[in-house]
């Protein structure tokens, strides 16, 4: 009941007619970055992050939970319309739901998948309001050793995020671990690389991802030459809600991918992208048909749709609770708790509580926004990105422009995101992996921190680490986490060819 009441304290707090309207357009938002090809939630989140300056803490972070949860909802439109996922997880929504739109059923399909969403991120929140305050809990009896033990943990989960080539990977985290010893040293102060005089508070975190996530993108599409071609919508809302027929048909499948995907996404690393997979897996080994698949099997669309949305609120459990992001979606959220002056980790919820639970009262309401939007405004969506598109280079390098230089109203933020922007754009054009780059630039400083307190509360005695039950369960978590690395790494090779069909 406690959990309750702390929630209904962020409820108090999130509903004034400002941050329902500012939770409303963060889901507008979402919805059309996570549809537009290319962008995905780290792109949305970055290019929100300059919003929130001067904003109170719980508005800012309900702005950028709820451009995330949009993302999510989001790489369903076009998947479905026209065969072409926003974003990664949305694959496996387009194998079914592009054939249900060729034979007619494509207001079905939004419908179905808009009504899964839902379900997978209720769940996903239930659990996060239940889950994360027990974890939080036992949490506060941490100490230095395990906070750098998590940190590293953090780390770890590059191995999960390293795509098909562990050394770019581990290439791209020296680069994020370089660039975040620029600027003074936590412990004795000592100016490192401070080249100029504006690097002597270290490289902006904002700048780094808004050149990253927001210019990369751009310049790769400006030279893919990215554009597609929506058709024209219908208005007719009845064909958007599904019958109890469909709805009861993808009951199971929507319930098996809102667990599935929860337990997934409270694993660091694993993500949205490997909760489909694994979803739709289930699904054609236990479904009486499999051969309906890849044709429009209506659980092979709702069953991944649930576990992409309900992976959302899982994995912020981890990041809530351990301070530990698991993509490069939740290591720019973190970065955004510590702009915002918070400690991320078993603290969070004590002395930062009630931002937290307004937090998590905006998720539930993005949410319920979200399901009532892609329902009812699908049409408008589709119009909105078929105008938006043409300029949407345009649009993006001027907030980029803009954000960057209110960071410190200085022009120099502008160049490093420009710089970023061009490593981005070199990165995604040689396929090296973002997320380690940002794991690194965020979690690498903290992890110094802990560590160098950890050897000098141990009188410069390493055996500190193992001495702690908790610090050797976590070096064991490490361990196990290694090997569902490589055991992730092997399924999703495995199912590299049916995404590719």
């Amino acid at each position: 009941m406690d959990a309750l009441t702390q929630l209904a304290g962020g409820f108090s707090e999130v509903l004034t007619v400002y941050n329902i309207l500012l939770i409303f357009l963060a889901g507008m938002i979402g919805t059309v970055v996570g549809a537009l090809p290319g962008l995905g939630p780290s792109a949305g989140i970055a290019l929100m992050l300059p919003l929130t300056f001067g904003m109170p803490h719980a508005s800012g972070l309900c702005l950028l939970t709820g451009v995330y949860m949009g993302t999510m909802y989001g790489g369903r439109i076009t998947s479905i319309l026209i065969n072409t996922p926003g974003d990664a997880p949305a694959i496996i929504t387009a194998m079914e739901g592009y054939p249900m739109m060729m034979r007619g059923q494509g207001g079905l399909a939004l419908g179905l998948s808009a009504f899964s969403s839902f379900i997978g991120g209720f769940f996903g929140l239930t659990v996060l309001i239940f889950f994360a305050p027990v974890v939080s809990s036992y949490a506060i009896y941490l100490g230095a050793p395990e906070y750098f033990l998590l940190m590293l943990l953090g780390l770890s989960t590059i191995v999960l995020l390293a795509g098909d080539n562990m050394v770019k990977a581990l290439l791209m985290a020296c680069v994020g671990v370089l660039v975040s010893t620029f600027g003074s040293d936590y412990i004795s102060g000592h100016i490192r690389f401070a080249f100029t005089p504006e690097l002597i508070e270290g490289i902006d975190f904002v700048a780094i991802i808004i050149g990253l996530y927001g210019l990369g993108e751009v310049f790769y599409n400006l030279e893919k030459r990215v554009r597609i071609d929506l058709g024209k919508p219908s208005f007719n809302i009845r064909e958007y809600i599904p019958p109890a027929s469909a709805i009861k048909e993808s009951g199971g499948a929507t319930v098996r991918g809102s667990i599935l995907g929860t337990v997934i996404g409270i694993l660091p690393g694993a993500g949205a992208t490997v909760a489909t997979f694994l979803e739709y897996a289930l699904e054609r080994r236990i479904s009486r048909k499999p051969e309906e698949f890849g044709k429009g099997a209506i659980a092979g669309l709702a069953g991944p749709e649930a576990s992409n949305n309900a992976s959302v609120p899982g994995s912020l459990i981890p990041l809530i609770t351990l301070g530990i992001p698991g993509s490069g979606g939740t290591a720019i959220m973190l970065g955004a708790l510590i702009m915002f002056g918070m400690q991320p980790g078993p603290l969070l919820m004590i002395k930062s509580g009630d931002v937290v639970w307004a937090m998590i009262a905006g998720l539930v309401l993005a949410n319920i926004f979200l399901l009532f939007s892609n329902v009812l405004l699908i049409p408008v969506f589709v119009n909105l990105l078929r105008s938006v598109q043409g300029h949407l280079a345009s649009v993006v390098i001027a907030l980029c422009v803009v954000g960057a230089f209110s960071l410190a109203y200085s022009t120099f933020n502008i160049w490093v995101a420009l710089v970023f922007g061009v490593l981005g754009y070199l990165m995604k054009k040689a396929d090296y992996p973002t997320g380690p780059f940002i794991l690194a630039v965020v979690l690498a400083p903290l992890a110094e921190n802990y560590f160098r307190q950890s050897i000098m509360l141990g009188q410069g005695d390493w055996a500190i680490f193992i001495d702690r039950p908790i610090s050797l369960g976590i070096i064991i978590a490490m361990v196990v986490l290694g090997g569902l690395g490589m055991a992730t790494k092997r399924f999703m090779k495995r199912r590299e060819p049916a995404a590719r069909a």
